[in-house]
């Protein structure tokens, strides 16, 4: 089942409750009211590709944050790489699509693997990858990064990650907040308040999150939720 609504309040015949409906094909069509002495609201994010002007697969960016836009990502990138093997230059943009992006982590390691397959491709040499990303450094991942040890070794992530890029030739564009996405380019502005424009065929750009958009509605059943 699913969440529809909360009413903190009660609806003054019961207390606290949520509003539900039924996701089971068995039981579709069917709601419920159920009470609760304390609530945990843990519904996963919204993909917020509103946030920024032309993100996301309905506009001119593409996205791995569910299994279609996965599928729809690999498709690109396949056409990418025919692009490549017919001999033209292409540059492929990854990372954020917005400032207050928090998937770090999930860009890094799509970057990475969309360097590998460039190269198992055998178009690598034809090919400019660059990771766009709000981090003030690389490794940052949104936690303010990580100490790796092994076998007395101390690492820290910032470290690894440029040493990975360096060998691999994947160029970062680090406090970047994006503005707006085109056809063929994305838009951005640094933390310096400078503002630079990128070209691409290829662009995966990881949205930010909000909460789920659940009705909140009073005692008096009146809509609260702002």
């Amino acid at each position: 089942a699913k969440v529809v609504a909360i009413r903190p309040e009660g609806d003054g015949q019961i207390g606290p409750s949520v509003d539900i409906e039924y996701t089971l094909a068995a039981r579709d069509g069917e709601s419920e009211r159920l009470t609760y002495d304390y609530l945990i609201n843990a519904t996963g994010p919204k993909l917020n590709f509103g946030a920024t002007e032309g993100l996301g697969p309905d506009g001119h960016s593409v996205s791995v944050c569910t299994a279609s836009h996965a599928k729809q990502a690999a498709d690109a990138l396949a056409a990418t790489v025919e692009r490549l093997r017919a001999g033209e230059q292409q540059t492929l943009v990854v990372g954020m699509g917005h400032g207050t992006c928090t998937c770090e982590g999930a860009a890094f390691e799509y970057v990475t693997n969309v360097e590998q397959h460039l190269r198992k491709a055998g178009v690598r040499d034809r090919a400019r990858v660059v990771f766009l990303t709000n981090e003030h450094e690389l490794g940052d991942f949104g936690v303010d990064g990580m100490l790796f040890k092994d076998r007395g070794m101390e690492t820290t992530s910032d470290l690894w990650a440029g040493s990975l890029f360096r060998e691999r030739g994947i160029e970062p564009i680090l406090g970047a907040h994006v503005e707006k996405v085109e056809d063929g380019a994305v838009h951005y502005e640094l933390l310096d308040g400078s503002h630079h424009s990128l070209q691409a065929g290829f662009m995966m750009l990881l949205p930010p999150f909000r909460g789920q958009e659940i009705k909140v509605y009073g005692r008096d059943g009146a809509d609260i939720t702002e």
